[in-house]
């Protein structure tokens, strides 16, 4: 059997959970994050694009490179972090990296911010740690981890880096909290830098953003700008007075969505600077006291030291609280965008004057109004050159404008999509006659859908709480759940308006039937079924104890199935308004009932992976799918079950079921629980809604080409519901707009006339400036030919100079890199000498080394087989007394088990009489039980039966009141559209007016620039021919400068030689210097290894190994080596000849070996002796007398004494003595008396006789 599948469509909502959620990618497309899923949205055509992201999760941050060409979408989950990688110019996803976390619970991301590059990121975590995380997308690591929080129950908001730095090596990071701003300096690590002024305990930064490589902007709750240099504040700006309140708005175009163009200034940034000061309205100054590089800001008036024993638990720190706060900071290229209150996003220019810097300016230059005073922008994305804007409102609307200054557009945004639901969504319905979806949500909207063009054609909030929706099949009529009544509304073109109320509270569930005249509403715990026309109750259906979650109406209407969470499922009969079958089962909470066409199979999904067949009151089948189904359908065909579940899953499956392991298609749409599902009448579309707060339409693909068709498309209806009176109101209004075009044309023509007077005066003034300007442009061209000749003359001097200097400097040049080559053939040959003179010297070291440990290795073996002996002794007694332990544990244990037996058979004795007793109560007390049931529902009933005579009475009274209260409120409504209607005539007539007045001034400006072309050419004719003839003058003079400059490429190809052969002789140069310099660094390389060798001379094996290795490294590969293949040949071959002859001599001091060791340890050990005594001296008398710095110097003396005689006595044999002594004292060798050698520091030797050699120069 096939599968069935399922594409998307489109989708109907924005994930709220993000407030960073609208991304730039080109002119004409957007992206947003909807459920798991990225949306590309094409705004001229209006065509949806998905890249699922997540498979586990939900969709936590997302993040766009400076760029715009990178995203990054974050995924947290329990014990790790995935970041998605996103290419946004080929539209993919590429790669996913994982953060691994020590945490089992979900870690909450903050805020995340790229760096310059596109490598690096910054990840702020949540509480309670506050960590930042420093990641590397090149290296796959965590650079490094800190805590950003510095407060006490404080809170992190923001982290943003600075894109203005000016050295590479110092890039700084900015942390916003509630009171506070750090400031980091990031590289291969962070570093904290400093903190910016704190604010007031009752005032908190809201946003910020970097202006300048040191200037931040920050908005607080209280309207106010502060702006800081390098941590101090320079200046503040109270925006809603200084700014918002010289916008001038006019309240009622705003309204009606007519608004003005932006009134933009034209600034020069040094030229404005005295203009700008004079003026007081748009402008605010900050004067800054600068001493050469520090900065002395201005004190914050509007702190308050009292307020500092508040404690943060006490305010709110993000400070949404305050109608006056600024939501959002975004720099520009000339300073920044701000938003606050009242709709209004403001650009405005921050000015450095560059002659005088110790003064500032931010000046107002534009100004964009939002659809509503209400709304508030949440998140923007400007386009890579700063010519358009998106922005993500508090509604959940992207709204997109022009914000290029001098533009022609006006300065309203235009909406990109629609206002989707704030929050979750709870239900969904859809009609058989019309392609349109209702739904509603916690933010207490109703909102109606067009799944066809994509748009919200009528969209109504109301102050009660909505609880569900149903749709009637014409699509005229809908019904909708509030807290205190259910109520039938009619859809009028751009409203909902009221019918009828029913007095049932909290409808969470309410369906009509196929045939649209009965409806069916859930009333407690009771179903009421009303006829639509009549508005009668028709029945009550009781039997359910607990909440009913779930209606299904079978397509003749004869059969409604209801399911609840008090685990019962019933099946009525509506003809006869009786129970056809039920199954109850207490122990179970149904979400979901469906049935086929006939009733007799019931399909029921519930909590704790349920999914049951029922038929005739009894389960058949239960089928675990390993998945919690919320929301089940059945396609009107009984060929497809759709299923949503509680991670926002929607499973399609073929009917009839075969098993739970058969195969089936996961669709990961929702970031949480499916709340409903609905199919349209053609079996075509699939629409599923989610506490997600998203409305995602699938296209059915049915692959089972066997079964039946899918029933073709249906042809809707575009009837709309109007009243009588709004259609009078408008043919009245229609009239009196006529009548007043007509006055209006009259009056357009006396103006034209005017007009037309006053345009002739101007054409002629004009003419004449041209004139004028026309005859001094040609006394201007004679001029500058004149200037033009001289200028050639003296360029052909100052070449001629130019190459005599350039002549002697290479010359200069020459001799000096001559004499410095020779400097440093001289030098190798000196170091070579060197080297052959230390080889030597080491080699005598090592074979004394070899001798001394093996005296060394004999006392150690001595010492240690005498250890292993007493070891032994001890190991035998421990043996004995093992023995003796294991006896006296064995009889120990035999006691106490004798002690146990006897006390668990008096033990069970008692329990055993106790369970008896117990038994009998537990009888008794069920006996009483069922009596008191009994009782219990007889009064049960007696009390529905009462309380269903006051609910008739009650209903009478209700309605009788209703009526009165419509009949108000009609009347009111009435009056007030009549005001309305007459505000859009006013405004109409005015746009007529006003667009007749231009197209009149345009034809005559046409007509008068035809006659004024026509004149014009009569006088240019006998000019061009003056024109031409001095064309041919200049072609003359032309042909003399074109002979000039041959001879100037001459010259210059001459000079191009002269250069070649100069960059040659570089190049060898350069070669031998570089030559020079590897035989250096190949030398000290040598030198910092022998130096290393010397620590192993007292010990001769290690010392063999070492020399062997340098032997390795420097002799044998030497031809393969890069460092050699830039050495000359001759050196190689010296290097060789030298190799040869230190292989003889070590031949020849080994045989000498002997003779030498002799004497150097006859003179060598007297001082070690004598250094030993003294500092054993010098030890005690710290001890027991406490000896003053002075004397412990005056012995220190002595011991370089003695060092620099033994020195002396062997010149260049040894350079350091490291002596036994508990505190270090560092020994220099003397410059003056191993000039020749380098400089080593040795610090002494330890209990351990290891040795520690620090090469200093």
């Amino acid at each position: 059997m096939s599968l069935v599948a399922i594409s998307y469509n489109q989708v109907f909502g924005i994930n709220n959970n993000i407030d960073n959620n609208v991304f730039f990618i080109d002119e004409g497309m957007v992206m947003f994050s909807s459920g798991r899923h990225i949306v590309a949205y094409n705004v001229d055509h209006k065509v949806q694009r998905f890249f699922p992201i997540c498979d586990e999760g939900q969709i936590d941050y997302i993040v766009q490179s400076r760029d715009r060409s990178l995203m990054v979408i974050i995924e947290s989950i329990p014990n790790k972090i995935l970041l998605h990688l996103f290419d946004v110019l080929n539209l993919r996803k590429t790669l996913t990296y994982e953060i691994l976390t020590d945490k089992k619970e979900k870690m909450e991301i903050i805020y995340t911010s790229f760096s310059d590059e596109n490598h690096l990121l910054f990840i702020q975590t949540g509480k309670p740690d506050w960590t930042l995380l420093f990641y590397s997308l090149k290296q796959t690591k965590i650079l490094e981890t800190i805590n950003t929080c510095p407060e006490k129950d404080g809170i992190v908001k923001e982290v943003i880096p600075c894109y203005y730095y000016e050295n590479f090596k110092n890039k700084k990071l900015s942390v916003l909290g509630g009171h506070y701003i750090n400031v980091y300096e990031y590289g291969k690590g962070i570093k904290k830098i400093y903190t910016c002024n704190k604010l007031s305990q009752r005032e908190v930064y809201r946003c910020h953003d970097w202006i300048t490589s040191d200037n931040i902007v920050a908005g607080t709750n209280k309207g106010r700008i502060l702006i800081y240099n390098n941590g101090v504040l320079i200046h503040i700006i109270n925006y809603n007075e200084e700014f918002k309140n010289n916008i001038l708005i006019n309240t009622d175009d705003r309204e009606k969505e007519n608004i003005n163009n932006p009134s933009l200034i034209s600034i020069n940034d040094d030229d404005n600077i005295k203009k700008l000061r004079s003026a007081k309205s748009h402008v605010s100054l900050a004067n800054i006291n600068m001493s050469k590089n520090n900065v002395i800001g201005i004190e914050d008036n509007e702190y308050n030291y009292e307020d500092d024993s508040i404690p943060n638990t006490d305010i709110n720190l993000l400070g949404s609280d305050n109608k006056e706060r600024i939501d959002i900071i975004a720099a520009n290229t000339t300073g920044f965008y701000l938003s606050g209150n009242d709709g209004i996003l403001s650009n405005i220019q921050y000015i450095i004057d560059k002659k005088n810097k110790s003064s500032s300016i931010c000046q107002l230059i534009q100004t964009f109004i939002l659809p509503s005073k209400a709304t508030r922008i949440k998140s923007l994305a400007l386009s890579r050159y700063k010519e358009f804007m998106f922005v993500l409102t508090n509604d959940s609307q992207i709204l997109k404008v022009n914000v290029e200054l001098g533009s022609s557009e006006s300065n309203k945004f235009i909406p990109v999509t629609p206002a989707y639901h704030v929050g979750p969504v709870t239900c969904i319905d859809l009609c058989a006659r019309k392609p349109i979806i209702a739904s509603c949500g916690v933010d207490r909207c109703v909102k109606i859908w067009n799944y066809f063009t994509g748009n919200c054609e009528v969209s109504k909030s109301f102050q009660e709480k909505v609880y569900s929706v149903a749709l009637h099949p014409s699509g005229l009529f809908m019904l909708i759940g509030f807290s205190d009544k259910l109520r039938l509304m009619s859809i009028l073109i751009d409203d909902i308006r009221e019918i009828k109320e029913f007095y049932i509270k909290n409808c969470h569930e309410c369906k009509f039937c196929f045939g649209g005249h009965i409806f069916a509403a859930v009333n407690g715990t009771t179903i009421q079924l009303y006829s639509t026309w009549s508005y009668k109750c028709i029945g009550n259906l009781k039997g359910h104890n607990g909440k009913i979650n779930s209606l299904y109406w079978i397509q003749n209407d004869n059969i409604l199935v209801s399911a609840g969470a008090d685990g019962a499922v019933y099946v009525w009969d509506i003809k006869k308004m009786k129970r056809e079958s039920e199954y109850v089962c207490k122990d179970y909470s149904y979400n979901s009932a469906i049935c086929n066409s006939d009733g007799t199979v019931v399909w029921v999904s519930g909590k704790d992976h349920i999914f049951q067949e029922i038929m005739g009151s009894q389960v058949t089948r239960e089928l675990n799918f390993k998945v919690t189904f919320q929301k089940i359908l059945i396609s009107y065909s009984g060929r497809m079950i759709f299923g949503g579940t509680d991670r926002g899953d929607v499973i399609p499956l073929r009917y009839p079921l075969i098993s739970d392991t058969s195969e089936f298609y996961r669709y990961s749409a929702h970031s949480d629980s499916v709340t409903s599902l609905g199919l349209t009448y053609d079996s075509q579309l699939l629409i599923s809604a989610g506490m997600d707060g998203c409305i995602f339409v699938y296209n059915i693909i049915d692959r089972d080409e066997n079964g039946p068709r899918i029933q073709s498309k249906i042809e809707f209806s575009n009837e709309v519901l109007v009243t009588r009176s709004d259609i009078e109101e408008q043919n009245i209004n229609i009239s009196e707009l006529t009548r007043k075009i007509e006055e209006l044309k009259l009056e357009h023509e006396y103006q034209m006339r005017l007009k037309d007077m006053n345009f002739n005066d101007t054409l002629k003034e004009i003419v004449e400036k041209y004139n004028k300007e026309i005859e001094e442009l040609k006394v201007s061209t004679v001029l500058l030919k004149g200037e033009k000749e001289k200028i050639e003359i003296l360029q052909s001097d100052e070449w001629s100079k130019f190459k005599q200097k350039n002549h002697n400097e290479m010359h200069e040049l020459d001799s000096k890199f001559t004499k410095q080559l020779i400097k440093q053939y001289d030098k190798l040959n000196k170091l070579r000498k060197k080297s052959v003179e230390l080889q030597e010297y080491w080699e005598n070291q090592i074979i004394n080394a070899k001798n001394d440990e093996k005296e060394e290795l004999l006392k150690l073996t001595q010492s240690l087989e005498k250890k292993i002996s007493k070891k032994s002794e001890e190991i035998a007694k421990l043996k004995n007394q093992l023995k003796s332990n294991e006896i006296e544990c064995n009889e120990f244990r035999k006691i106490t088990e004798e002690d146990i037996d006897t006390e668990i058979l008096t033990l069970n004795k008692k329990y055993q009489i106790e369970l008896k007793n117990a038994i009998d109560k537990g009888f008794k007390l069920k006996g009483e039980n069922g009596i008191m049931k009994k009782k219990f529902i007889n009064l049960n009933k007696d009390i529905e039966d009462s309380k269903n005579d006051i609910i008739n009475l009650n209903k009478s009274i209700g309605h009788l009141k209703s009526v009165i209260e419509s009949h108000e409120k009609n009347l009111y409504l009435l009056r007030k559209e009549m005001m309305d209607r007459n505000y859009l005539i006013h405004d109409t007539e005015k746009k007529v007016f006003a667009f007749k007045r231009k197209n009149q001034e345009l034809e005559k400006e046409k007509f008068v620039l035809n006659y004024n072309i026509k004149k014009l050419r009569q006088q240019i004719e006998p000019r061009e021919l003056k024109m031409e003839q001095m064309k041919k003058n200049i072609n003359d003079k032309n042909n003399l400068l074109y002979m000039i400059s041959e001879d100037k490429k001459k010259l210059e190809k001459i000079i191009e030689k002269m250069k070649n052969e100069l960059n040659e002789k570089k190049e060898i140069y350069n070669k031998k210097h570089r030559q020079n310099s590897d035989l250096h660094i190949y030398y000290n390389r040598m030198m910092s290894d022998l130096n290393n060798v010397v620590l192993h001379i007292q010990e001769p094996a290690l010392f063999k190994k070492a020399i062997q290795n340098l032997y390795v490294v420097y002799c044998k590969s030497c031809n393969n080596s890069d460092g050699f293949n830039s050495i000359a040949p001759e050196v190689i071959k010296e290097h060789k000849s030298q190799m040869s002859l230190l292989k003889t001599r070590i031949s020849n001091l080994k045989k000498e070996k002997q003779q030498t060791a002799k004497i150097i340890n006859d003179d060598y050990r007297p001082l070690l002796e004598r250094n030993r005594n003294i500092l054993s001296e010098i030890n005690n008398l710290r001890k027991t007398n406490g000896l003053s710095n002075k004397y412990t110097a005056k012995q220190t003396t002595i011991l370089m004494k003695n060092k620099k005689q033994e020195r002396k006595k062997y010149k260049g044999t040894i350079t350091a003595i490291a002596t036994f002594k508990a505190e270090p004292i560092p020994i220099k060798t003397n410059k003056n008396e191993n000039k020749n050698k380098n400089e080593l520091e040795v610090n002494p030797i330890n209990s351990t006789q290891q040795f520690q050699l620090i090469k200093t120069a």
